[in-house]
């Protein structure tokens, strides 16, 4: 019987070795405190459920849609949101023990594990800075910590190499992810968060047939700047680099990011007809990733004299449909119901009908982090994930 519960907790539980002092981003923090506080602002340092209120709902969301347990959705969705999860699965006996408020040694080990502190720190320096390989991806179904292996001493990986352990509280070395390629971000940014063949990720295969060379960090986490890692430690053998800012940039933290990502143009083109021209300027759709994500463009008349006559809202979505047919996310959808996103480098024009005597146009473009459709099903109190975000704004002339 011992033998049996030993290796139902090897199956369960993962046996990622995990080095106490690496978990706290604080500790980092002595050394690289410009890093530090730029991924405080990033969404990385927001995937733990208690940290994000709009990840939390949206996993009770799919826990009531699919008529699963919540922690057997926590968990999947874990393995990129908290790859150093230590549960790595979650069976019927947990789900059923946990429904009758049963407490057996298995509920008790996994709820302890589902509430360590050091996954509350979401995607935080450890996870990146420990990957000691990066599996070749065999299927959709390979995201998260699927697809690494982890380093197994005091070693943190980056793009440099430190012969002279100048650091002192890590050994450095390098790994080629760090500096080609984008096999790092897309582990978990592209591929199926759930057997959901529509609950895709697709933004790596959006980027790779668009034909661009960049890699994701070109944006993400903006261009290189000369600097040290660590000012102040060892001042004396401190070496100049090329940094990058740990932002992970977002419509959140970075608005300029968006604001250079689209083109936008509008013509009078007939007596009570107008073209909108817009261009991605990036090299995956938009929006791309989660499913929730919405960009609407606002356009509003106005006559002669400022007066507005009319406005119109056109939306760049996908939309998906549960089996009921309800507009739902992808994670628990049953079909895709309309795609509108704009593809990588798409330039879309789009024949509006204006109305009679306009003389200018107002065109705005907000993005929203969840859709304001999907908004009205998962209630989310925390603007900074319902707020529209304004990205482009400007005035037309249609005279």
């Amino acid at each position: 019987m011992r033998v049996l519960i030993c290796i139902l907790f090897a199956i369960v539980f993962g046996n990622a070795e995990i080095i106490e002092r690496f978990t706290k981003p604080e500790n980092c923090k002595s050394c690289h405190n410009e890093q530090f506080s730029v991924w405080k602002t990033s969404l990385h340092s927001l995937s733990h459920e208690k940290n994000n209120e709009l990840y939390e709902k949206s996993v009770k969301f799919v826990s009531l849609e699919t008529s699963k347990g919540h922690a057997e959705v926590l968990v999947s969705c874990s393995n990129c949101h908290n790859p150093r999860l230590e549960i790595k699965e979650i069976d019927d006996v947990y789900t059923i023990a946990k429904t009758f408020d049963l407490k057996t040694q298995k509920t008790e080990k996994i709820d302890e594990a589902l509430g360590v502190e050091h996954i509350q720190n979401g995607i935080s320096c450890y996870i990146c800075h420990n990957v000691d390989n990066i599996k070749i991806k065999n299927s959709e179904n390979q995201v998260g910590y699927k697809n690494f292996e982890w380093t197994k001493d005091e070693t943190i990986v980056g793009p440099y190499e430190d012969p002279d352990n100048r650091a002192g509280f890590h050994k450095s070395s390098q790994r080629e992810y760090f500096v080609n390629g984008n096999d790092l971000c897309l582990s978990c940014h592209q591929g199926t968060a759930l057997n959901n063949p529509l609950a895709i990720y697709n933004t790596g295969d959006e980027h790779l047939q668009s034909g661009d060379a960049q890699r994701c960090v070109d944006c993400h986490m903006k261009p290189t700047t000369k600097g040290v890692i660590s000012p102040h430690s060892k001042p004396e053998t401190a070496k100049v680099r090329n940094l990058r800012a740990h932002l992970f940039a977002g419509v959140r933290n970075s608005s300029e990011l968006l604001n250079d990502s689209l083109k936008i143009d509008l013509k009078k083109i007939a007596q009570n007809k107008v073209n909108l021209n817009v261009t991605n300027l990036t090299s995956h759709n938009l929006p791309s990733g989660f499913s929730g994500r919405n960009i609407t463009i606002k356009i509003t008349f106005f006559d002669k004299s400022a007066k507005e006559i009319k406005s119109q809202n056109i939306n760049f979505e996908k939309i998906y449909h549960n089996k009921l047919g309800v507009i739902t996310l992808s994670y628990n959808a049953d079909k895709l119901i309309s795609d509108t996103t704009l593809k990588a480098y798409e330039d879309r024009n789009i024949e509006i009908d204006a109305p009679l005597h306009v003389s200018s146009a107002k065109v705005e473009v907000l993005y929203y982090v969840l859709s304001p459709k999907l908004q009205e099903r998962i209630i989310v109190n925390d603007e900074k994930y319902t707020k529209p975000y304004q990205i482009y704004k400007a005035t037309f002339s249609l005279k």
